[in-house]
């Protein structure tokens, strides 16, 4: 070989060797993180992580997800300038999934490849990990006002100069350091996406707060029933309606007057507003709205004054209740199962001898058709739940009881129509002879 071609090759080497270097890139992009600019609403409640991928035994193993990073930033940076430590406040409660495919593997593919080009071919290297976020905003009862839905992407990329293997084993001596780079920005990323959506957020969970304290600051208001008495308070709640997300204003009634925490009786949905705006409310027709006591079957009459709707008065009318509609259950869905039998059994005790005098053969005909229809809905109804309850029962499962309890309402309610049905079809014989 000449003195020329050796010379050629050093000068090779060197610029090999001089060029030598590894670009890395970590992403998200660092984030200034700022404080809320509103009074703080809520506390925080439970943050909680599920790691998927590949990554996922080992990063449970050693904590490498986002819950402590974000959690720490919550509760020290100026995000904690979104939360109070009032019990009465909304509670934050954080869910994180955070998604990652094990560097292992791929890293060993990216050496062997290395190895294999004899260190002369640039070699580029991505990673990334992906946490979704989903956070709920609730009551301290644990009624939901709102939620958000977030997602920050963290990323590592490397491009590998040649001799690439010296470069590569130096991007490894720093990849601890630079993994935990990307966590920190993912974390700090989140924070400020928290603080941000709340913020958006704020008059309307501050009107949330507004009516929690106007529900707690509430005097039960006692009401006639017949010849007793009950109480009434009200509530927000959230439910659907026709699936969609609602607020309901709840009617909760209470056999004496409640203390604080005290579990009504009979909870009666009576209106409805969009469950994330300011939206007034959508009063139900009260006749639709039916509660069984002493014997008979009620429906309210209510008054609301004020911004949060508080309930000033309200007052319950006995609603009669025609034999078609006492025998088609689903005229009425919202009366329990067992109120619906205790108010057959009334009916029975006090109106069937009247029926049985005035009404047409026509109509004892329908009667004992629509009866016959009730008993077969309520076999089938009593299996369905028997078999709910021992399915729940074989997989040790909580439940069960109300089910077997259900059942056993649904076989009561066959034991109440069958002497109905039986007087029906006794007078429609003596009719015929």
């Amino acid at each position: 070989m000449s003195s020329r071609t050796l010379s050629g090759a050093a000068v090779w080497v060197a610029v090999v060797v001089a060029g030598s270097g590894c670009a890395i890139r970590l992403g998200p992009k660092a984030v200034e993180l700022k404080r809320s600019a509103n009074p703080p609403l809520m506390r925080l409640g439970k943050v909680t992580e599920d790691c998927t991928g590949s990554w996922a035994p080992v990063a449970r193993a050693n904590a490498w997800g986002r819950r402590e990073r974000l959690t720490s930033l919550l509760r020290q940076s100026e995000a904690a300038s979104l939360f109070t430590s009032d019990p009465a406040s909304l509670v934050m409660d954080i869910h994180l999934v955070s998604d990652h495919e094990d560097d292992g593997p791929r890293l060993l593919l990216l050496g062997t490849m290395s190895i294999a080009t004899l260190g002369i071919v640039p070699l580029p290297y991505h990673s990334e990990w992906t946490t979704r976020c989903e956070v709920t905003l609730k009551t301290p009862e644990g009624t939901p006002v709102g939620e958000h839905h977030l997602q920050v992407k963290g990323t590592y990329d490397i491009l590998a100069f040649p001799l690439t293997m010296f470069t590569l084993g130096a991007a490894g001596l720093r990849g601890a350091q630079d993994g935990a780079e990307v966590s920190r920005r993912m974390a700090r990323s989140l924070a400020a996406e928290i603080v941000k959506a709340v913020d958006a957020d704020h008059a309307r969970l501050a009107t949330w707060r507004e009516t929690r304290a106007a529900i707690a600051e509430q005097q039960p208001l006692s009401v006639q029933v017949g010849e007793a008495t009950y109480w009434v308070t009200f509530n927000i709640a959230s439910g659907k309606e026709g699936g969609t997300p609602r607020r309901q204003y709840v009617l909760e009634i209470h056999r004496t007057r409640p203390q604080a925490g005290a579990a009504p009786v009979r909870s009666l949905v009576v209106g409805h507003a969009a469950a994330m705006g300011e939206s007034p409310w959508l009063w139900r027709d009260p006749k639709s709205v039916v509660f069984y006591a002493e014997r008979r079957l009620w429906y309210p009459e209510w008054s609301v004054d004020g911004p949060h709707a508080r309930l000033t008065a309200i007052q319950f009318k006995e609603r009669p209740v025609p034999a078609k509609e006492l025998f088609q259950p689903d005229s009425l869905p919202e009366l329990p199962p067992a109120d619906w039998n205790s108010l057959l059994v009334s009916w029975k005790n006090s109106e069937l001898t009247g029926l049985l005098r005035d009404a047409s053969t026509g109509d004892l005909r329908d009667y004992v058709d629509r009866i016959e229809q009730m008993i077969l809905k309520a076999s089938e109804a009593a299996e369905k739940e028997k078999d709910e309850a021992q399915q729940l029962t074989m997989k040790g499962a909580p439940g069960a009881e109300l089910h077997a309890q259900l059942s056993r309402t649904y076989h009561s309610r066959i034991e109440v129509l069958k002497p109905i049905l039986a007087a029906i079809k006794t007078e429609l014989a003596n009719r015929a002879k």
